[in-house]
């Protein structure tokens, strides 16, 4: 019996011990029968990866070192695209962009110098005749300041003036006419005249002939004219369209009529 029970206390034996040394925490100890702690470290105290002895080891000397075990985690971070001007010195500096648009502007400041033109005045009422310069005209001069915006390329994207300072003012022209008509301007009012006149001679002749044609019982030097021999029609036809008159007489005779109907 004894011996039976040898056996059991034995077996039982073997099989707790392996169960403590796992429950303690696993790890061969090196030649001061000291480890690193991996699992269950804060069951004794310890934390995790810490370099320590168990009993009957030696105590780790002051330049022993107690090692940490520490996982390292990546962080991938995504850059935001911010697009705008980069160059500090335009109006229009994003601090915040990260990608240049090319849209950078720029403030730019120009004095320039300008012509004033001068002013052609006319003395007294006369406007036609020979012309003759009492004053001769001078331009004058002016000074202007211009700010300007303008784009990466140097292109102007808008100008505004500033100021401006007169430096020479200008001088008008001061002219007067004798009011004595030329011969050019006689020539050139009669062409008006007789163009204007021919113009409306033809337009009677037309409305003379298209009304006399419509209305052949009506009393026109035309329609009578018609109603003659051949050889004397053509003849009286060259008259009438060459002396005018008559059909000026017969437009007079149209209009009466037509306010008769």
């Amino acid at each position: 019996m004894r011996k039976v029970v040898r056996c059991l206390f034995l077996g039982a034996l073997i099989f707790v011990i392996p169960i403590l040394l796992v429950s303690a925490h696993p790890g061969r100890t090196d030649s001061n029968g000291c480890h690193t702690c991996r699992t269950n470290c804060a069951k004794w105290g310890l934390s995790n990866g810490q370099y320590h002895c168990h009993n009957g080891g030696s105590t780790p000397s002051s330049n022993s070192r107690i090692y940490n075990t520490t996982t390292k985690t990546t962080t991938t971070t995504t850059v935001r695209h911010i697009y705008g001007c980069m160059d500090n010195g335009a109006i229009n500096y994003n601090a915040n962009a990260n990608i240049s648009d090319g849209t950078c502007r720029y403030e730019k400041t120009e004095t320039v110098t300008e012509t004033i033109y001068y002013d052609t005045k006319i003395e007294g009422n006369n406007t036609i005749g020979n012309k003759k310069v009492v004053q001769d005209g001078k331009n004058g001069e002016k000074q202007v300041i211009v700010k300007k915006i303008v784009d990466e390329s140097d292109n102007e994207i808008s100008k505004e003036t500033i100021s401006e300072n007169i430096i020479t003012k200008p001088v008008n022209e001061i002219v007067i006419y004798d009011g004595k008509t030329t011969k050019a301007q006689t020539s050139n009012s009669d062409e008006e005249s007789d163009c204007s006149f021919l113009i409306v001679t033809i337009i009677v002749l037309i409305i003379n002939v298209i009304y006399g044609n419509k209305n052949k019982n009506a009393k026109l030097i035309i329609n009578q004219i018609k109603k003659l021999n051949p050889s004397l029609r053509y003849i009286l036809y060259f008259l009438y369209f060459i002396t005018i008159i008559p059909a000026f007489i017969d437009i007079v005779l149209i209009i009466i009529d037509y306010f008769k109907k």
